[in-house]
């Protein structure tokens, strides 16, 4: 399959990394000069420095050849112009890091699959190994 990630931080770099690691291509898409650098240093990726909403940069990215494309930024509004710009060029699978969850419900309608307060989701699983203990 072919990834296209938006955002290269702690989540976007993690999921890069496993799908790398099970033979999938990624290509990478960040607004930051840093994290893009750090990205492409550590991982076997192509990278895309550029803001989302400016210029084809998804078309520079080849979304036309996409399976999936996840939007992993902290910022809900990046995270849903990538939604809709991936739903608009036809990519079938779309998911979204949501990090309001009041925001959850414009990310549904167009029918992306969501990861809401994945800081939540992060301390509910550590809290959850401490009980086993």
């Amino acid at each position: 399959m072919y990834f296209i990630i938006v955002g290269a931080g702690p989540e976007g770099s993690s999921l890069a990394e496993l799908a790398l690691n099970d033979g999938h291509k990624v290509a990478v898409i960040e607004a930051s000069e840093e994290r893009a650098r750090k990205i492409v240093e550590k991982y076997d990726v192509e990278v895309f420095h550029g803001d989302i909403a400016i210029g084809e940069i998804l078309e520079e990215a080849q979304a036309d050849k996409a399976d999936v494309l996840v939007a992993t930024t902290g910022d809900d509004s990046v995270n849903l112009m990538t939604m809709f710009l991936g739903k608009d060029r036809g990519i079938k699978t779309l998911i979204s890091r949501v990090n309001h969850s009041c925001h959850q419900g414009l990310f549904e309608k167009l029918g992306v699959q969501v990861l809401v307060n994945p800081e939540v989701i992060i301390a509910q699983h550590l809290y959850g190994m401490v009980q086993e203990e």
